[in-house]
């Protein structure tokens, strides 16, 4: 007997033709008269002014508590940068352009809110708020007082992840039926002796906020009826808190899974594979992103080179879309309200992690014990 999941259940006959899909360009600014202050020079905030340095931008003030982490940012990186230990004096010069706030989320809303009042142009570091009440409301004060607000959601500009969305939204692969993506790294190891090693959603909202954020962009005209999350630990893991979460979200016509592994020894891995009416993109690279994706459709096979990293490349995408917006006196794509939706499915996420339950998002607006209910 032959085995009859061995042949093509594809229903194309066209897989050996070959075709291209080009992927745009990121936009970049035209002006060289912007002008950064960064407050938070700690690890991603290093990483940030090494993204700009390599896009040639100015970053001209360095903040942080920690005045030598500061100059040691300064003196790697833009060696003309003002240091300073107070970000308050940052918001009183006329010479900056916008804020950067490279901050924790127990005291960035409060600085973003500042910042805005006094007239800046705002960068705020992910994950946006804890309530989606708050992030509306400095969403709407950016806009009262003229400025520009933008989230750094810089998973958008990912290789991997922006050409998947070219991808879908080019119509290559048709109507979405179900979405699913993994990542297996050692996350734990990264932040051993960093306080958001103790944080115990470290998993689903400090990182897996990228994939809601993405899979919200995804499906803008679909809304999830439940997320279903669990999250664990497994045995040599070096912090406390789960480093495993798997996640289920249901959007009655199409699934989504998400399986983050940030306790893995042996691999730095990620996939995704996505799939349509028309046909699938997937792609097999490491957990932060991979050099190719492959799409099978009705016209035959594509295959897409990307930039195999994220870093810088995504950082350099995100505050290249609120530079541009700035100079176009338009809104950036990753505008404040536009991160409401990924939070949400987050938040439902969080909230099903402690009660095994399947969460509907339109019941939870706020990260867990903080007044999670609409």
């Amino acid at each position: 007997m032959t085995n009859p999941y061995a042949s093509d259940t594809s229903g194309s006959s066209a897989t050996d033709n070959q075709f291209d899909i080009a992927i745009a360009p990121v936009p970049m600014p035209q002006s060289s008269e912007h002008r950064i202050a960064l407050v938070g020079c700690g690890a991603i905030g290093k990483i940030q002014v090494y993204s700009y340095k390599q896009a040639g931008w100015n970053v001209v003030a360095l903040c942080d508590h920690k005045e030598q982490a500061a100059i040691e940012l300064r003196d790697e990186f833009f060696p003309d940068a003002d240091v300073t230990t107070n970000y308050r004096d940052l918001l009183q010069r006329d010479d900056i352009t916008l804020i950067d706030l490279a901050l924790h989320l127990d005291i960035r809303p409060a600085i973003v809110r500042e910042a805005i009042l006094a007239g800046k142009h705002v960068m705020s570091q992910k994950p946006y708020v804890e309530k989606l009440a708050k992030g509306l409301e400095l969403a709407e004060l950016a806009e009262t007082q003229g400025v520009t607000l933008a989230v750094n959601q810089n998973g958008r500009w990912a290789p991997h992840f922006r050409a998947l969305r070219q991808v879908i939204e080019g119509g290559h692969i048709g109507e979405l039926a179900n979405l699913d993506f993994c990542a297996y790294w050692g996350h734990d190891l990264l932040l051993e002796d960093h306080v958001l090693g103790r944080d115990p959603d470290l998993v689903l909202y400090d990182f897996t906020i990228h994939w809601f954020d993405l899979i919200a962009g995804l499906l803008p005209n679909h809304t999830a009826k439940s997320v279903y999350a669990i999250t664990g630990k497994r045995n040599g893991q070096v912090i406390p808190v789960p480093t495993l979460a798997s996640i289920i979200i249901d959007f009655e016509t199409v699934q989504v899974s998400i399986n983050m592994r940030a306790s893995a020894r042996h691999e730095n891995s990620g996939c995704f594979h996505v799939t349509g009416s028309r046909g699938m993109v997937s792609l097999d690279g490491a957990s932060l992103g991979g050099r190719e994706l492959k799409v099978v459709n009705d016209k035959g096979s594509a295959t897409i080179a990307v930039e195999p990293d994220w870093f810088p490349h995504a950082l350099i995408g995100s505050m290249a879309d609120l530079l541009c917006a700035i100079e176009n006196n338009e809104s950036p794509n990753a505008h404040p309200r536009s991160s409401l939706t990924g939070l949400s499915l987050c938040f439902a996420a969080m909230q099903s992690a402690v009660t095994g339950l399947p969460v509907d998002p339109a019941t939870v607006s706020a990260r867990p014990g903080i007044g999670s209910t609409a």
